[in-house]
C-alpha cells in the first residue's frame, strides 16, 4: 500500500492493487513522501470508495474542505459505529466533514441556522442524538468554539440518515404510502379542509415520519418505558381525551391503523405527541 497524497499528520491517499483509499491514523501522513509503503501499524480507519462518484466527490471535498475537519469526521463516525453497533457507508465521511465545517464558519460569521427538528430528534432517536452531543463536544474541543444545541440535532441527523441500510428505498415507498393514508385518515375524520402551507401541518408531516420510521426499523422497537413517565403520560392522555376527544380519537385511529400495517406495539406517548399535534392544526384553523 502505497501514499498518494499527505492531507495532513494524519490523513492520506494511498493506492493498493490500483485501487485508492483514504487513510486515517495518527501519526500516519508523518514524515512520508508520496509512493512511499503506508506504516500499518498507525492506520485507524480506511475509507474504499463506494463507487467512481464517491472518489470525484471526495477529491473535489479535499480541494475545498480542510483535513482537519476530515480527521474529526472520521472519529466521529468510529465512536458512532463502536457505540451504535453499527457501520457507515464512505459517503458519511464526505458529508460529516462538509456539513462540520460549514457549521464552524458559519458560527465564526455570527449566521447561526436554528434546527427546526432537534426536539423531535432529542425524543425519537435519542441514540443517535447522544452521539451528536458527544460529536459537538469533540468539535469544540478540536476547534476552540462553541457549536449551539442545535448542531447536535443536525449532527444527530445525519447517522438517522444513514443508518437506513440498503433496503433505505423500499423503506422510504413504505413510510410514503403509510403517511399518506394517515393524512387520508386525519383529513376524513378531523381536517377536511386541512392547509398544508400551515406550519403546524409541516410539523405534523415530520412527526408522522419520524413516527413510522421508527416503527419500520426494527432497532428502534418499542422499549420499555420508564414507569413513571408512563404514569405521567397516562395522566397526560387521559386529561387529552377528555379535552380534545375529536383529536384524541383521530390520533388514535391513525396509531391503529400504523401498528396493524407495521405489526409494532407503539407506546401511551405516541397517543400524546399525535393528539397535541393534531389539536395544535385544529386551533390554528379556528
Amino acid at each position: 500500500m502505497l501514499v498518494k497524497r499527505i492531507f495532513n499528520n494524519n490523513v492520506l491517499l494511498a493506492e493498493n492493487s490500483e485501487q485508492e483509499l483514504v487513510i486515517v491514523g495518527r501519526g500516519v501522513g508523518f514524515k512520508q513522501k508520496i509512493g512511499n509503503t503506508v506504516d500499518s501499524s498507525k492506520i485507524e480507519k480506511t475509507y474504499y470508495p463506494q463507487d467512481e462518484n464517491w472518489t470525484r466527490m471526495f477529491n473535489e471535498m479535499a480541494d475545498t474542505i480542510s483535513s482537519d475537519y476530515v480527521e474529526i469526521a472520521s472519529h466521529i463516525i468510529s465512536t458512532a459505529e463502536k457505540s451504535l453497533g453499527l457501520s457507515f457507508d464512505g459517503y458519511l465521511l464526505i458529508g460529516l466533514a462538509d456539513h462540520i465545517q460549514f457549521a464552524v464558519e458559519r458560527l465564526q460569521k455570527n449566521l447561526p441556522i436554528k434546527n427546526e427538528l432537534l426536539w423531535e430528534t432529542k425524543h425519537f432517536y435519542p441514540d443517535e442524538y447522544r452521539i451528536g452531543a458527544l460529536a459537538v463536544a469533540f468539535i469544540n474541543e478540536q476547534m476552540g468554539v462553541q457549536l449551539p444545541e442545535d448542531e447536535v440535532g443536525f449532527i444527530a441527523l445525519k447517522f438517522v440518515e444513514k443508518r437506513a441500510g440498503p433496503n433505505f428505498n423500499e423503506k422510504a415507498t413504505n413510510m410514503t404510502q403509510l403517511i399518506e393514508s394517515a393524512l387520508t385518515l386525519i383529513r376524513h375524520d378531523l381536517l377536511p379542509d386541512i392547509d398544508s402551507s400551515n406550519l403546524n401541518y409541516q410539523r405534523l408531516i415530520v412527526h408522522l415520519r419520524f413516527f413510522v420510521d421508527r416503527l419500520l426499523d426494527e432497532s428502534h422497537v418499542q422499549k420499555g418505558e420508564n414507569s413513571f413517565d408512563n404514569v405521567m403520560s397516562q395522566h397526560l392522555s387521559e386529561s387529552l381525551q377528555e379535552r380534545y376527544t375529536s383529536s384524541y380519537q383521530c390520533a388514535q385511529r391513525v396509531i391503529n391503523y400504523f401498528e396493524k400495517q407495521t405489526k409494532q406495539k407503539t407506546g401511551v406517548n405516541e397517543q400524546v405527541y399525535l393528539t397535541m399535534h393534531l389539536q395544535r392544526i385544529v386551533d390554528s384553523s379556528i
